[in-house]
């Protein structure tokens, strides 16, 4: 033994764990109008957490027609006031864009305004109009109205009108292939979905919902979608994805086509009808995915409510009829039960406003699957959470010495978190144990080592009925005097 002489302090483990969940974004696939932000942002996740940030990369929060991820940081930033949304931009302009002439655009005390949205500010070619005189881009400055309209603003005040031509994103070429992704044989860079195993090593979030508003009526995108939101980081990580019904679908026509696709998994959220708020047109998958969001935030981070008959901030559903026109829903309850009885939801109005409405998700229909963790929405998105804490704070066990006392000291970090949760009422109850007959000798020689989870969500008070008596009890107290 060493000699020691004088006083020395060492540090010991306790084996006791503070719990902590990651931050849980909204992921967003599609088109974004990066032509007035940064033209870099082509299949990379980007994580943007406030309105700052959506400005530099996405050119600001404003709803840009035919951008979904334009209506996703609009919704999320402007009507519910959350975040971060992390967003996967797969349009590219060499791919999905067209170049257009310009002739005789009026110019304006030095001003012209473009209304077309999605130009590309560097493949600007302007020339005096009716002239084959070039503009030069150091003579003028430009800028992008609220709309998505490109300004330019002239040195030159004796201008009245230009030509040439513009380069212009167009998302309409986007693909649901393009959505769905590769990854490249060659560099191993990978696009659209592929991607979303990126997410936590670069950012170390864990995604609260996955959306691809305006593609997911595709089956084969939705499926794909569905799949990899479930089985993150090769099943690391797990977390549910909205769907649309087409906004061309009919009210009487949405239970069928939620079968003819096969739109049924226990992971998948269904709405039908499309959102109005002033002049915007809004997926209810966007407007969904952002009161997952904001649930969140209000529970600490714990996904234990429901998002049905919470404030949908629109004010009316609508959807498209074969004129190309958009026409109210005006869903009452009962039409809307029917469509929660299988398995979609929408949203109604109500005298509390118009709120969305249905707590199941799309596995829940007549014949259809009875698990509890499988049709209820706060059930699944609770069970997800609770595998996905497991796995951020047990990670660094793994490949550690598991002697007795550490697989129990696992054990009781999880049962004082568990408990936390049912003293905030965010669950009501869970144990954890490490049983001799989940850890058979072979198995813990094998380096094998299994501890058994249970736990009761709050459950969602989705049938309320009072039982309402009139009766004489009461005047026989009155008047037996």
């Amino acid at each position: 033994m060493e000699f020691r002489h004088g006083l020395r302090t060492n540090e010991i483990e306790s084996g006791e764990k503070t719990y902590l969940s990651a931050k849980t974004p909204l992921v967003v696939l599609g088109a974004a109008p990066i032509n007035m932000g940064d033209m870099s942002c082509i299949n990379q996740p980007i994580l943007i957490q406030n309105i700052t940030e959506a400005t530099k990369y996405f050119g600001g929060v404003n709803k840009i027609e035919g951008f979904n991820i334009s209506e996703v940081l609009y919704s999320a930033f402007q009507l519910f006031g959350v975040g971060p949304v992390l967003c996967i931009n797969v349009l590219d302009p060499k791919k999905h864009s067209a170049v257009e002439v310009l002739t005789e655009v009026i110019v304006k005390n030095g001003m012209a305004k473009i209304e077309k949205v999605g130009i590309i500010p560097s493949e600007l070619i302007l020339k005096k109009g009716g002239t084959e005189e070039s503009i030069e881009a150091s003579t003028y400055e430009i800028s992008f109205d609220s709309n998505g309209y490109l300004e330019i603003y002239f040195e030159d005040l004796t201008l009245t009108s230009i030509d040439g031509s513009i380069k212009v994103l167009n998302p309409t070429l986007i693909t649901p292939e393009d959505i769905i992704g590769k990854v490249d044989i060659n560099t191993l860079k990978k696009e659209g979905l592929e991607l979303i195993d990126e997410i936590f090593t670069k950012y170390s979030v864990i995604p609260c919902a996955g959306i691809a508003p305006g593609y997911t009526h595709d089956n084969e995108l939705r499926t794909i979608m569905n799949t990899k939101f479930q089985s993150i980081n090769s099943g690391k990580w797990k977390s549910v994805i909205i769907a649309d019904i087409p906004e061309t679908i009919k009210y009487g026509e949405a239970i069928k086509w939620k079968k003819d696709n096969n739109a049924i998994d226990p992971e998948q959220l269904l709405y039908y009808g499309m959102g109005v708020l002033g002049n915007n047109i809004l997926h209810l998958s966007t407007l969904v995915a952002c009161e997952l969001l904001r649930g969140n935030m209000e529970n600490d981070g714990v996904p234990c409510d429901s998002p049905s008959n919470k404030n949908a901030k629109i004010s009316k559903v609508v959807y498209k009829d074969e004129d190309g026109n958009y026409q109210d829903l005006n869903l009452d309850e009962k039409q809307a039960e029917l469509l929660n009885e299988n398995g979609i939801n929408t949203a109604i109005q109500t005298p509390g406003g118009l709120v969305f409405w249905g707590n199941r998700t799309s596995a829940f229909q007549p014949g259809g699957t009875t698990e509890k963790k499988d049709i209820w929405i706060h059930s699944k998105r609770m069970i997800q959470f609770i595998c996905n804490t497991i796995g951020i704070n047990n990670q660094n066990e793994v490949d550690k010495k598991m002697t007795k006392t550490r697989a129990i000291a696992i054990r009781d970090n999880l049962n004082q978190w568990l408990a936390g949760l049912k003293s905030q009422e965010k669950i009501l109850g869970g144990r954890v144990e490490f049983r001799a007959i989940d850890n058979p000798g072979e198995n813990i020689a094998g380096g094998k080592f299994v501890w058994y989870i249970v736990h009761g969500d709050v459950p969602i008070g989705e049938n309320l009925e009072f039982n309402i008596k009139n009766s004489s009890e009461f005047a026989i107290e009155i008047y037996k005097g």
